[in-house]
């Protein structure tokens, strides 16, 4: 997204809190030329809200490699 400096001064705080929101950067821009890039800062420690997002909500009852049905119930050609 690209602004202007009359208007990025007029709204710094909208757009601030957009480029929190979206991660998207913003070229600001003075007579048509770019003057500078706002862009959204990562952190380092904080998680990935899709991985990992499900964390602790679930629990694994018994052996994960042991088979699901007995192994005499397969048929085998």
């Amino acid at each position: 997204m690209k602004i202007n400096a009359a208007e990025f001064r007029t709204n710094c705080f909208k757009i601030l809190e957009k480029v929190r929101a979206t991660h998207k950067e913003v070229i600001i821009t003075k007579r048509g030329e770019p003057i500078a890039k706002l862009v959204h800062i990562a952190q380092k420690n904080k998680k990935d809200p899709l991985l990992g997002s499900m964390e602790g909500l679930v629990e694994t009852v018994g052996d994960l490699t042991e088979p699901v049905i007995d192994p005499d119930a397969w048929e085998v050609d």
